[in-house]
């Protein structure tokens, strides 16, 4: 049998051996090194940031057979990121129109269900279309949840958050409950369990809330578009060793 038919289980059997309630609930990538790869190889940065895009629609795939993993989510564009060229910015929005059209039929033919975090009034509207169409499309399934950030920052949601209770009545309970309904995703989006950045890069940089009390971090020093399924099931295996004590003493 081919290996890239093989399930995942198949191909890493190390991940039976992970009991259930040891799986990441929420994994959280950082796919950082579209850039640079492209310039290794003599390239225009659109070309690595299709490749890294064919990279995410793998790992979707192959993730998506873990059903103990509820939310993949990978930060695909930050706010900060419109600082960039106006080419660049140009080519990323061509790109995530397109490829998010192909992501969302196997999404939803997956039954997982699509949630956009972050701004949509910034972007161009055939990517708006694009967005609301996989969440509206996708928002009764019960499958994976795959959520793109993009045009996200924490500090941005901070301030978006802040101008929504802005409009609440003062007679409504100020709880965390609240807090998670005010930001995107309305609560079905939590602080990822395990966060993973490539590239080599030691840091998360602005994103805020996803970036929790008790998310373990993990890092590759791969460039995004060379990252294979590979080495995310080896950073699911060392999360599982790992003790979690979420502030309390064994």
């Amino acid at each position: 049998m081919a290996k890239n038919t093989q399930s995942i289980f198949e191909r890493f059997p190390q991940l039976k051996e992970i009991p259930a309630e040891k799986f990441p609930k929420h994994i959280f990538i950082i796919p950082d090194g579209n850039g640079r790869w492209a310039k290794a190889k003599n390239q225009f940065v659109t070309f690595g940031h299709t490749k890294g895009f064919e990279v995410v629609e793998q790992l979707l795939e192959d993730l998506s057979q873990l059903q103990y993993i509820s939310v993949v989510t990978f930060w695909g564009f930050a706010c900060d990121n419109w600082k960039r060229s106006a080419e660049e910015i140009k080519g990323l929005m061509f790109i995530f129109t397109h490829m998010l059209k192909k992501t969302f039929y196997k999404i939803q033919k997956r039954k997982g269900k699509f949630i956009h975090i972050g701004r949509k009034d910034r972007f161009p509207k055939e990517l708006v279309n694009v967005l609301q169409e996989s969440e509206e499309k996708t928002k009764i399934n019960t499958g994976q949840i795959v959520c793109a950030a993009l045009d996200f920052g924490g500090e941005d949601q901070n301030i978006r958050v802040i101008e929504k209770a802005r409009k609440l009545s003062a007679d409504i309970p100020t709880t965390p409950e609240l807090l998670w309904q005010l930001r995107d995703g309305q609560g079905l989006v939590t602080s990822a369990d395990l966060l993973i950045r490539t590239s080599g890069e030691k840091r998360t940089s602005d994103i805020g809330w996803l970036n929790g009390s008790s998310t373990e971090l993990y890092f590759i020093d791969k460039l995004f578009p060379d990252v294979t399924t590979e080495d995310i099931v080896d950073a699911i295996v060392d999360f599982s060793k790992r003790e979690r004590r979420f502030g309390g003493r064994k």
